[in-house]
């Protein structure tokens, strides 16, 4: 149990990497929030106003369907069925759509990272990693398939695989960007890296991974961000605040009040050791996590990840 927490940690030290993420212009965001996010509370499900929208929903999926027996590749309907099939929590009737949108559009990654999501509301978790594996194999700096990848690996208790997957990544990160530049943004991998070495109490790797990052860029702040996190865990707090502090000093505009939050959070909610205690995944720390997250969730379909690699 101590990698799934672990990995639950990892997740909550990773609203920073999504933020940067998404200030570089790569949606991490979930693609399908809009869509699976129930629009209707529970209790008022069974209202005359919940039946009648559930009505209006069904008649329109019918419309859909009729649709697609004229023309089975007509990507409006496509897309609307799985809108509103997950409206309704059939996300195994979303599957086939999704599947047949992957397939028209090859080279647009975000139809299978829904897949991937879709796959993992219904608990088939191989098939999810099989859909991630597919994006990487053409879109090998995909990092929102690569996090996600890395995510379910630790969920499995698997830490060496995980950092094997990003690894590898590295490792044809050069021959990559070569064949097409831009291709993988090797100093985020090198950080989601650090994170993952960090979140394991394996600092020297971890700080080796941050000191690749300055061979790239020096005036990325990632860096110091992810030492000030060591330096606490180490109890060291007054250096850590100072490295907080150059890292929000060298940080775009909109991600200071962001590392400023994390320097004045309680220790615990960075630490990635072993020694964490339970307050680590308080409902305080939670909601703070959900917060920074839904800010960076911007993206509700494929068509705002066009630029994602």
């Amino acid at each position: 149990m101590t990698q799934k927490r672990s990995a639950k940690r990892w997740i909550i030290n990773g609203v920073l990497i999504i933020v940067t993420m998404s200030f570089l212009g790569i949606s991490l965001a979930p693609m399908i929030g809009a869509i699976f996010t129930p629009s209707h509370d529970q209790a008022n499900q069974n209202s005359p106003e919940a039946t009648t929208r559930e009505e209006t929903t069904r008649k329109q999926i019918e419309g859909y369907e009729a649709v697609l027996e004229r023309e089975p590749k007509n990507q409006t309907a496509l897309r609307g069925l799985v809108e509103l099939r997950s409206q309704l929590g059939d996300f195994e009737g979303a599957i086939g759509p999704l599947q047949t949108l992957a397939e028209i559009n090859p080279d647009e990654p975000g139809y299978r990272l829904i897949l991937a999501r879709t796959y993992m509301q219904i608990d088939k978790r191989d098939a999810a990693v099989n859909e991630y594996r597919t994006i990487l194999t053409t879109k090998p700096g995909n990092v929102e398939a690569l996090s996600n990848l890395v995510e379910l690996e630790l969920e499995d208790e698997r830490p060496e695989a995980a950092i094997g997957v990003l690894k590898d990544t590295l490792t044809t990160a050069e021959t990559a960007n070569k064949i097409e530049p831009g291709t993988v943004d090797t100093a985020t991998v090198l950080w989601i890296l650090g994170e993952l070495y960090r979140t394991q109490g394996r600092y020297e790797e971890a700080l080796t991974s941050y000191d690749k990052i300055d061979t790239i860029d020096d005036q990325d702040f990632r860096p110091l961000v992810g030492r000030a996190q060591i330096q606490r865990s180490l109890g060291n707090e007054n250096e850590a605040q100072t490295l907080f502090a150059d890292a929000a000093a060298k940080a775009p505009a909109q991600l200071k009040d962001r590392i400023n939050q994390l320097a004045s959070a309680p220790s615990s909610i960075t630490e990635g050791t072993e020694n964490n205690t339970e307050s680590a995944e308080s409902n305080d720390s939670s909601e703070s996590t959900e917060s920074a997250s839904e800010s960076a969730s911007e993206s509700t379909s494929p068509e705002t990840t066009n630029g994602e690699q």
